[in-house]
């Protein structure tokens, strides 16, 4: 049996409360099922510099992420990072994240200001 797994693509723009400025960046928070080659597909469709991949929940607010350009995976990215942290904080709440990268621990505090959230 196969298992199509269709991942929910956000799209978010970082830096900017403008949709058309800042920094483009295409966030999935369930990409465990999703293999590279998928990963790396979803961004090439996307056609932003870089998109951001959760592939696992390590522990509360912990993830692991992966970010993908449209050619290849690249070690890391700070807007689609500040994406993804506003993606969950939208889901789940504002509060402190961390980011396992394969350049490394990044920790995201998110906070509710006025009506809007902000990422540090």
């Amino acid at each position: 049996m196969t298992h199509d797994h269709r991942a929910e693509v956000l799209r978010y723009t970082a830096f900017s409360a403008d949709p058309a400025g800042g920094n483009p960046a295409g966030v999935v928070l369930d990409a465990a099922g999703l293999d590279e080659e998928r990963m790396l597909a979803i961004a090439a469709e996307l056609g932003y510099s870089e998109s951001a991949f959760l592939t696992e929940r390590t522990g509360e607010g912990a993830y692991t992420i992966r970010y993908f350009s449209p050619k290849a995976e690249v070690p890391f990215c700070g807007h689609a990072t500040v994406a993804t942290a506003l993606a969950l904080a939208e889901r789940d709440g504002p509060g402190a994240l961390e980011f396992t990268t394969p350049a490394g621990l990044v920790p995201v505090s998110v906070v509710r200001e006025g009506g809007t959230l902000r990422a540090t």
